[in-house]
């Protein structure tokens, strides 16, 4: 078979058809479309199954209790929460870390904050910072 066998000619030696058959059905390939359609379903195809779709359904996850707040310590979480919005009560490490960086970015001197702001920004976030360490020293 040549790099550039016509789709008639790669069908047919797919089907394993003779010539005589190949000249039966080159007329019926030209002018019925449904009959190639039927032909092309008669060669082995690969069965491919789509994966679109068919992830596992995420479980719920258990939501976090909301931390125990001193009225020094709540007073510290409004603060980075008026500069960001995304942190919750039942913050972690992780997410008051990320919302007092992105609080220092605002109010940082280089930035156009001043260092008065800066400096309450730093003492609320060892506020806060505190309240993780102290549940996890309570915890081990």
């Amino acid at each position: 078979m040549s790099t550039h066998a016509s789709f008639r000619q790669i069908l047919n030696e797919k089907l394993g058809n003779t010539q005589e058959e190949a000249s039966v059905y080159q007329g019926e390939i030209k002018s019925d479309p449904a009959h190639m359609a039927f032909l092309i379903g008669q060669i082995g195809r690969l069965d491919v199954r789509s994966t679109k779709n068919n992830y596992p359904r995420p479980t719920a996850r258990p939501q976090r209790k909301p931390h125990v707040l001193s009225s020094s310590e709540a007073l510290s979480f409004e603060y980075l929460k008026s500069h960001n919005s995304d942190l919750s009560g039942a913050f972690t490490e992780v997410e008051l870390k990320k919302a007092f960086r992105h609080s220092a970015f605002i109010l940082h001197p280089d930035q156009g904050g001043s260092t008065e702001q800066f400096v309450e920004l730093k003492a609320h976030y060892e506020n806060l910072r505190a309240v993780l360490t102290r549940k996890t020293a309570a915890a081990a």
